[in-house]
């Protein structure tokens, strides 16, 4: 963003300093991620200026994954995105540790979103009326601002729109309009951040926590 400061909505260097005061070995698991994450933007060249990945955090088909500045990747996420389809991110993301994204089909996250630990994205569909049970790619579309929280699974082909809440445990099976709280398996929306009303007929805990 060439003339204009932007705001950092991931604060890595706090997030970092208050590791090293809780624990003072924790700068061994910092080093290590220092070389990873020079390794993932010098080497590999698919990750922007400011972005920190965690040691353990694997790339595989690194010539289609693109991420951008300011994102915070921590420990063990892994990332594939296939020979022939890719994962593109934005800029001030985060990703906890043990999520896995799948961009065979191809997946786009938005500005400042942030998946939860062990957080899923597949883009892999089989015809299981098929014998041979051939695959299909779906695209993934992630909007910006939106929170995934954790242990949560997206499937294949699923659009979730901007400045989403998605609770923790979640199973997303179909579109999510933008600025909504969704939970359960398959998500449901129980309440639009936008308008703050609860939806019709919705049942269940207002909060999506588990981030």
């Amino acid at each position: 963003m060439s003339g204009e400061h932007r705001q950092e909505h991931v604060d890595i260097k706090g997030r970092l300093a208050r590791a090293v005061r809780s624990n003072p070995l924790e700068w061994i698991q910092i080093a290590l991620a220092a070389l990873n994450t020079l390794r993932c933007r010098y080497l590999l060249r698919c990750v922007g200026e400011g972005t920190v990945v965690g040691r353990g955090t694997k790339i595989v088909n690194f010539t289609n994954v693109s991420i951008g500045s300011g994102c915070f990747f921590q420990e063990y996420v892994y990332m594939r995105a296939g020979s022939e389809g890719y994962i593109r991110i934005g800029n001030d993301c985060a990703v906890n540790s043990f999520a896995k994204l799948f961009g065979h089909g191809g997946i786009e996250i938005g500005d400042r979103t942030q998946l939860g630990p062990a957080c899923l994205i597949t883009t892999t569909h089989h015809d299981y009326q098929r014998e041979d049970l051939k695959p299909e790619f779906r695209k993934v579309t992630i909007g910006k601002g939106v929170w995934v929280g954790a242990n949560t699974l997206i499937l294949p082909g699923v659009t979730i729109g901007d400045d989403c809440v998605i609770g923790a445990g979640s199973v997303v099976t179909r579109d999510i309009a933008g600025g909504s709280i969704a939970v359960g398996s398959p998500a449901r929306v129980i309440k639009s951040k936008i308008e703050g009303t609860a939806i019709p007929g919705s049942s269940g805990p207002e909060s999506a926590g588990g981030r």
